[in-house]
């Protein structure tokens, strides 16, 4: 995955994956002031970077523990026909400080090769979700 302008994207490939949306939102770190059982940063940054204006084929999600994974399906507002870590996951593999970003890769290259068009990836840090950063990206 190479990052550029869109005049490069264009001339390095003939298929681009576009970012359509991105947003960062924190929420309160100190962990009895919060439910634990949602993440509102998530759902405000899927909301600002645009998950729910279009189909989503799939979601590739920074869960580092199964739980997260159900809350942040909930938060981004995910139905069942939206197909959840097709690589796998952070919960196949979790290297610190780059899972997140593993997470925005492999959505893009479930674009570039034709098994979606439209997706969001999400990457997060801290132990109960406390940051979340969400990308929509199409093909």
């Amino acid at each position: 995955m190479v990052i550029a302008t869109a005049d490069v994207a264009r001339n390095a490939s003939s298929k681009p994956v576009w970012i359509r949306g991105i947003d960062h939102r924190l929420d309160c770190h100190q962990l009895g002031s919060r439910d634990l059982t949602r993440s509102p940063s998530t759902e405000l940054a899927g909301q600002k970077a645009g998950v729910g204006t279009g189909k989503i084929d799939i979601a590739e999600l920074h869960a580092p523990f199964t739980h997260q994974e159900i809350i942040l399906k909930n938060a981004l507002g995910l139905d069942d026909d939206v197909r959840i870590n097709p690589s796998g996951g952070a919960l196949a593999a979790n290297p610190m400080m780059s899972a997140g970003l593993a997470r925005i890769g492999e959505a893009s290259r479930q674009i570039a090769g034709g098994a979606a068009e439209r997706a969001v990836a999400h990457a997060t840090s801290g132990p109960c979700l406390q940051q979340n950063l969400v990308c929509v990206l199409e093909g």
